[in-house]
């Protein structure tokens, strides 16, 4: 098998966020290296039809929302005209946004003497993998080190089975070439939601089902709250407590959703053009015939050493990105793919700290930041910490952006949460137009472990919206100073 095989120091399988990442740093620190990724473009669910379709068509569906707010803008000095939305034309740039940026991905390989294979990998052992390119014949791949990046799949539903015509996932939902009049979305999620602002400021009636008491579950109490608030203010519908039992298409080409509502115990139907199926993702690893390895997929998944992300029993096995356990985010993929290499090519102590907090942002209008430990975590933890919250209302930057903020029903607020012995910041979670790129700086000062102080000693730009983060630290420390106020024992 080794006579014919061709031989690398690393091969990284798939093509997305960390796969690239590790494909790049491998062979820039000397190792003969390959990548192989199943679809013809690369760039993975990320770049294809998942952040970058997301985020650009939220940001279209944005602005057509800010054109129709007549009224709002020309008490601004702003005079529109009537605002129309073409999906076909807004799908037809995404396309070439998203192949522009598949060919960079290529040409960044290429000028990294990265060798690429367009086609599937499937373990023969744990040194060699057979490559099927499309559309010639199967060859082996004999590799010192392999690196897992595959990405992850949507979670099927029992009883609700995706054909990507009525009944769609989040991907297929992003390449929709029309806006259904009857939007509804099965999942409360940061993927649920976001899809959910896109068709609702486009025009959909938008309905969220979601089996649990609250949407984001992995969000501060306060913020998944205001979330929902904001949301319900500008026309999206939420069904919680709720679960699907089975969906299906009657003969008029209308789809039926049974429900139940789980408080009531009561059965009723929905009716809509379009369901997305948004409960979750899984490792992707259907193909790789991990079975040759004697692992399961939970084997697999879950014995994975933290430091190294080497599979355990297979120490030259590294698994990056969703199909190791964390949280499916393109940072953390990244990330691990740099630790991973590192501990390929090095003999010295691993240096990238591990992404034990990384920073999630729900690119609603205004967008919902956080970063670190929520209110409730520390309250089960039993940590003692203290609050501090500011309205970005009393902020000067804020009050002179044009994009003033359509719903009063929720105010944009940053809230800072500190450890009442050692004054580290714990957490920051915000609600404000700009949270993606405010949200870099307390991101910045969770990870390296700064404390409230140290905050206090940087000079802010003024006026700018960041100085609202120094002054909810300011507030922390001074209501720690006040007993009983905003402190938690």
């Amino acid at each position: 098998m080794t006579d014919n095989s061709v031989v690398y120091d690393v091969l990284v399988i798939g093509c997305g966020p960390g796969g690239f990442t590790a494909a790049t740093q491998a062979s820039q620190a000397g190792l003969r290296t390959a990548c192989v990724d199943r679809r013809v473009s690369l760039g993975g669910t990320y770049l294809i039809d998942g952040a970058v379709p997301s985020k650009t068509l939220l940001d279209e569906s944005y602005f057509y929302r800010q054109l129709r707010q007549q009224e709002a803008m020309e008490k601004r000095g702003v005079k529109l005209l009537s605002a129309k939305f073409d999906m076909q034309a807004a799908q037809s740039a995404l396309k070439q946004t998203i192949e522009g940026l598949s060919n960079m991905y290529e040409r960044e390989l290429c000028k990294n003497s990265v060798t690429m294979y367009k086609g599937t990998a499937a373990f023969k052992d744990s040194h060699h993998v057979e490559i099927e390119q499309h559309g010639m014949d199967r060859f082996m791949v004999e590799a010192k080190y392999i690196v897992v990046a595959t990405g992850s799949a949507v979670i099927q539903c029992p009883g609700v089975v995706i054909d990507e015509d009525k009944i769609i996932s989040p991907g297929r939902a992003l390449s929709l070439d029309y806006v259904p009049s009857r939007f509804t979305i099965m999942g409360g999620g940061t993927i649920g939601l976001e899809i959910a602002c896109i068709f609702n400021n486009l025009g959909s009636q938008v309905t969220i089902i979601e089996s649990q008491g609250e949407v984001c579950q992995n969000m501060d109490h306060e913020l998944a709250s205001a979330t929902k608030t904001l949301l319900q203010s500008q026309g999206v519908i939420f069904l919680l407590d709720t679960r699907v039992k089975f969906a299906e298409t009657d003969v008029a080409g209308q789809l039926n959703v049974t429900l139940l509502n789980k408080p009531l115990k009561k059965a009723h139907v929905h009716h809509c053009d379009v369901l997305m199926v948004s409960i979750g993702r899984r490792p992707l690893l259907e193909g790789l015939h991990i079975s040759n390895l004697g692992l399961d997929e939970r084997d697999f998944v879950e014995k994975i050493d933290k430091q190294s992300l080497s599979l355990l029993g297979y120490p030259h096995i590294k698994l990056v990105g969703d199909v190791a356990i964390g949280p499916m985010l393109a940072a953390k993929a990244e990330k691990q793919a740099v630790r991973a290499i590192q501990s390929i090519s090095s003999t010295c102590p691993i240096v990238t700290p591990t992404c034990s907090f990384p920073p999630n942002v729900l690119y609603c209008q205004p967008q919902i930041g956080w970063v670190g430990y929520t209110e409730e975590e520390l309250i089960n933890a039993r940590v003692p910490y203290q609050t501090g919250k500011v309205f970005f209302s009393e902020n000067i930057r804020y009050n002179t952006l044009l994009s003033q903020k359509e719903s009063t029903t929720v105010s944009s607020f940053i809230k800072v949460l500190v450890d009442s012995h050692t004054m580290k910041l714990l957490g920051v979670h915000m609600v404000n137009d700009d949270a993606n790129e405010l949200l870099s700086q307390a991101s910045m000062a969770v990870s390296l472990g700064l404390t409230a102080h140290d905050i206090c000693k940087v000079t802010f730009p003024h006026p700018s919206l960041s100085e609202s983060f120094k002054q909810a630290v300011q507030l922390a420390i001074a209501n720690g100073k006040l007993p009983g106020v905003n402190v938690r024992e």
